[in-house]
């Protein structure tokens, strides 16, 4: 009996390979896993909370029974966590599209077509903003911390570059010993939790007040805190970012496109 021949991917000029052929049975496993989770981003969005987000409300509306759901996640608080980690990939997308479509090396407006996307998303998707970045994830994963590290990490990556362009700018910013020793040892955590090892102390500490800012505008659109006065917040929000962009020593009126 001839020897068995294990087939290579094919090999292109390039040296690249083809990506390997999924059976049909881990097709009809990953088309599932993501049916479960556009179903619970449903029932989240259609009950603006968590509280009646079940499994047999899920299964239902995948069309397949409860049990069959526990073959692709252990409970419901997994498909809670897979579900933070979707949206925030898909939000993170939609910043990323807006930060390309400002002129290259303008930081000015890539930060205010991003703040601005996301103060749009939030306000449209008020259940999912609620789930990551409001109270939602602590209440429904008591024991969170990692993941909650993961999405900063994500989130990080997209602020992080911007940030680093600012500090090779010559941007103001507190020395390392002016910061308040607890204070900067906050920072420093999350500076390198974020991915932002090489930022000076005080440009993370500049990103984390900025973005304490926006989440606060962000928390009274979402939650309509003052509705009475602010209606719609974009006034407010554009009044916000162009303080920063002076902090931040930018035009605080750039193109953005």
């Amino acid at each position: 009996m001839s020897p068995a021949v294990t087939e290579r991917p094919a090999t292109h000029a390039a040296g690249q390979t083809d990506a390997p052929v999924q059976s049909r049975r881990e097709r009809l496993r990953d088309e599932l896993h993501r049916e479960v989770l556009d179903a619970a981003r449903h029932q989240l969005a259609g009950q603006h909370g968590l509280s009646k987000l079940t499994m047999a409300a899920v299964a239902k509306e995948v069309g397949v029974t409860p049990p069959a759901l526990y073959r692709h996640f252990e409970n419901r608080q997994d498909v809670v966590a897979q579900l933070c980690v979707l949206i925030v990939e898909e939000v993170l997308d939609m910043l990323g599209a807006a930060v390309a479509r400002q002129e290259p090396g303008d930081v000015a407006a890539a930060l205010v077509a991003s703040t601005r996307a996301s103060l749009d998303w939030a306000v449209r998707n008020p259940a999912e903003f609620d789930l990551v970045i409001g109270s939602g994830i602590s209440s429904e994963l008591p024991e969170s911390r990692e993941l909650q590290r993961r999405m900063a990490e994500m989130i990080g990556g997209h602020y992080v570059p911007l940030f680093r362009e600012l500090a090779a700018s010559g941007m103001p910013h507190a020395a390392d010993d002016e910061l308040d020793p607890e204070l900067a040892d906050q920072v420093r955590r999350y500076r390198d939790a974020v991915g932002g090892h090489d930022l000076p102390l005080g440009v993370a500490h500049l990103m984390v007040t900025s973005w304490r800012q926006v989440y606060g505008l962000q928390c009274m659109a979402v939650y309509g805190h003052q509705e009475f006065a602010f209606g719609d917040h974009v006034a407010l929000h554009e009044d916000l970012v162009s303080s920063l962009l002076v902090r931040f020593g930018l035009d605080p009126h750039p193109t953005v496109r």
